[in-house]
């Protein structure tokens, strides 16, 4: 074999071997990114799960305000029987 053609397989060799590496590389690259996107994903359902009463709370502040108004109705009430029953000089 002649220098040529063994300089010519080394440089081959060499560079086969760089692929290789570069692959393993992007492999690693995208083994460590799905890894990542995964917990993300994770982590936005765990949110999700937990600002989920948020939605109700439009619901809460409807009866919260519909209690508020049987109260003021029913204080209303007891007010204008106890003014009945406190004027003096009324009654039997």
């Amino acid at each position: 074999m002649s220098t040529g053609w063994i300089i010519g397989y080394a440089v081959a060799v060499a560079l086969v071997l760089v692929v290789v590496v570069l692959l393993l590389l992007m492999i690693r690259g995208a083994t460590r990114a799905a890894v990542k996107a995964e917990s993300i994903l994770a982590a936005l359902e765990e949110s999700r799960d937990n600002t989920a009463p948020l939605w109700a709370v439009h619901d809460v502040n409807e009866a919260v305000e519909r209690i508020t108004a049987g109260a003021a109705a029913v204080r209303e009430h007891l007010s204008a029987k106890a003014d009945q029953t406190s004027k003096p000089g009324e009654g039997g």
